[in-house]
């Protein structure tokens, strides 16, 4: 039987992986690991703690083309490849290596964070909660100097938190590989297909700057141009396009009843026949414009 090696990390960084996404996330500077979990087949979770060497045998596993699973393996892939790599030189992770049961979840219909799929599946190990609040707070920083400085939660100071992130993380572990064991595989062309979708994430797509940086200035230009343009319509009194308080009260003021110059509203009006032409001309610069 060929060993799979099913893994998990618990990271910290400046940046909300959010707003900004893994790849980002996992490249900025202040971004490290406080741990990743591991555990081969039916052998019990281990745990590499930050600061920690790679042990051997995970080593050799990857150098020799061992399979990883992961929930969400993007994550792990680019925590691996863009942190642990460079940082700590581990050896790379290639997507062929990985297997998500995340991407397995979502084919079967199941939903697609651990706790849920867990509790679809009935699995009786369920995700802790508990400890993912602790780990959320270990994930972000401590305090933000005012000159930038990262100050972070470490593991002599708050060692009863670490605890419960270590055993947060184990425990994940052990539901995850237990998820692998209730889905379906993929069928190749689905893992063909999200294998691609790894690399192109990983490459990301050509785009002409130039192009891009002169169709920001066109946008601009012609928000100037909008702007001054509403201001000529509405005698100063209403100052740009997007002033939507001001340009409601001005057309109350005009005599017109409006209940706001969102897009319905402003569709609804620029129907009506009667409406004044100065407001029909107020009214298109504001749909225009947005």
């Amino acid at each position: 039987m060929t060993s799979t090696c099913h893994i998990d990390f618990e990271t910290r960084s400046a940046v909300d992986i959010k707003k900004c996404g893994a790849d980002i996330y996992a490249r900025h500077p202040s971004t490290d690991i406080l741990c990743l979990g591991f555990k081969f087949d039916e052998e019990a979770p281990q745990l590499i703690k930050y600061g920690e060497q790679l042990p051997p045998r995970v080593k050799s596993h990857i150098e020799k083309g061992g399979k990883f699973i992961a929930h969400n393996a993007a994550f792990e892939l680019a925590i691996w490849n863009y942190v642990c790599v460079p940082v700590y030189g581990w050896p790379p992770l290639r997507v062929e290596q990985t297997d998500c049961t995340m991407a397995r979840a979502y084919a079967m219909a199941i939903p697609g964070s651990l706790e849920k799929a867990a509790a679809a599946l009935g699995i009786d190990k369920q995700k802790d909660m508990a400890g993912n609040r602790v780990m959320v707070k270990l994930a972000t920083p401590k305090e933000i100097l005012p000159w930038g400085e990262v100050v972070w939660w470490e593991p002599e100071e708050v060692p009863e938190l670490f605890e419960k992130l270590y055993n947060y993380c184990l425990q994940d572990v052990e539901v995850e590989a237990e998820l692998d064991r209730r889905l379906l595989q993929l069928s190749q062309m689905e893992q063909s297909v999200w294998q691609l979708d790894q690399k192109i994430n990983q490459r990301g797509i050509q785009i002409d700057i130039k192009a891009v940086k002169a169709a920001i200035e066109i946008v601009e230009t012609e928000k100037l141009r909008l702007d001054r343009r509403m201001r000529e319509v509405t005698d100063n009194q209403v100052a740009t396009c997007t002033a939507t308080k001001q340009l409601t009260d001005w057309i109350e003021y005009q005599g017109v009843s409006v209940d706001g110059v969102a897009k319905a509203d402003v569709t609804e009006m620029l129907s009506r026949p009667d409406l004044p032409f100065v407001i029909r001309n107020a009214l298109a610069l504001r749909q225009e414009a947005a």
